[in-house]
């Protein structure tokens, strides 16, 4: 049977943690029925030190599957994408006392000419946290989804709950936008990061997040403002000082993509010399060489991006003033 609808009881006793902090249940906004206790939203002002806009804090507390209570806040600036934080496994007084710890440029955060937002979880069954210490609370976040904003351009990252498995990075842009982007705008960043492969009008990607568990997710959210920073700079400057400053990574991205045909034609020459070697078809040599290709093709399958045999071009400078204007590819 469906749970029951809130009583005017049940709600007192479990708003009563909320009230001691001054937060206000909004009840035109709540829903007894489905169990759902909304608050007022709250404004948040411009914060100069930390650089992040004027914010509206929405929070709710509802239902878990299962049992149970978690507690959503949603922080949104004007114009910008918003960030949600959701805190479940423990009673009311425990899943605020937790979101309170959180600071709120865990969730937003800004730097020159880029915002980004992060959407996490926290579950405080599964870990040893202190809902009042916020060193732990932050240790025990989980990050889901970055989005960046950056000159018309918004960059998702999708942190998979899996280890070993690279996160996926969609970037889209407006449908009348002309903005034309280097396939290898994240690849110079090292080479835990692919290129860009047009999907639509936008492109997609993904990069490989190093460590297992808690470090894996650090890695995740580092790599997320890292890469806010590296496209919002990239996208102010003009395409040639994009070349200009990156030159020694654009060469060594299009060398590593050279890999694959270089090891297709040792491939081909090895077998093509192998008759005229004079090796026995008993000998160890002749069955490394024999099972090379297959074994490759494994390693292929193990890697995080798909090896692709074609001629890299080398990098050139772009001759249009700007990405919006790109008339010489920038490769």
């Amino acid at each position: 049977m469906p749970d029951a609808p809130l009583t005017h009881h049940e709600i007192l006793a479990l708003v009563e943690p909320f009230a001691r902090r001054g937060v206000r249940v909004d009840l035109a906004a709540s829903d007894r029925f489905a169990r759902r206790i909304a608050f007022r939203d709250v404004e948040r002002a411009a914060d100069g030190a930390s650089g992040l806009p004027a914010l509206r804090e929405s929070m709710a507390l509802e239902p878990r599957e299962g049992g149970g209570w978690r507690l959503v806040r949603i922080l949104a600036p004007a114009g910008g994408p918003g960030s949600t934080l959701t805190v479940s496994g423990g009673e009311p007084a425990a899943l605020i006392a937790a979101m309170e710890a959180v600071d709120a440029r865990r969730q937003l955060d800004a730097g020159p000419g880029w915002t980004l937002a992060v959407d996490q979880r926290l579950d405080l069954s599964k870990a040893a946290v202190d809902p009042s210490d916020a060193a732990s609370v932050a240790a025990a976040l989980v990050p889901l989804r970055g989005t960046v904003r950056t000159d018309g351009v918004e960059l998702t990252m999708k942190v998979p709950s899996v280890s070993g498995i690279s996160a996926d990075i969609a970037i889209a842009v407006a449908e009348d936008d002309p903005i034309e982007l280097p396939d290898d705008l994240l690849a110079v960043l090292g080479r835990a990061w692919g290129r860009l492969d047009r999907s639509g009008r936008g492109w997609t990607s993904h990069v490989g997040l190093s460590g297992g568990g808690t470090a894996r997710l650090r890695d995740a959210e580092s790599k997320l403002r890292t890469m806010a920073a590296h496209v919002a700079r990239t996208l102010s400057e003009p395409p040639a000082r994009y070349h200009e400053r990156l030159r020694a990574a654009r060469w060594r991205t299009a060398a590593r993509r050279s890999v694959p045909l270089l090891a297709a034609i040792v491939l081909i020459a090895a077998a093509a010399t192998l008759p005229s070697l004079g090796i026995s078809r008993d000998s160890t040599m002749w069955m490394l060489i024999f099972n090379a290709p297959p074994l490759l093709l494994v390693g292929f399958f193990c890697l995080r991006e798909m090896p692709r045999i074609e001629l890299p071009r080398a990098p050139r400078v772009p001759s249009a003033p700007s990405w919006r204007t790109i008339r010489t590819p920038a490769r």
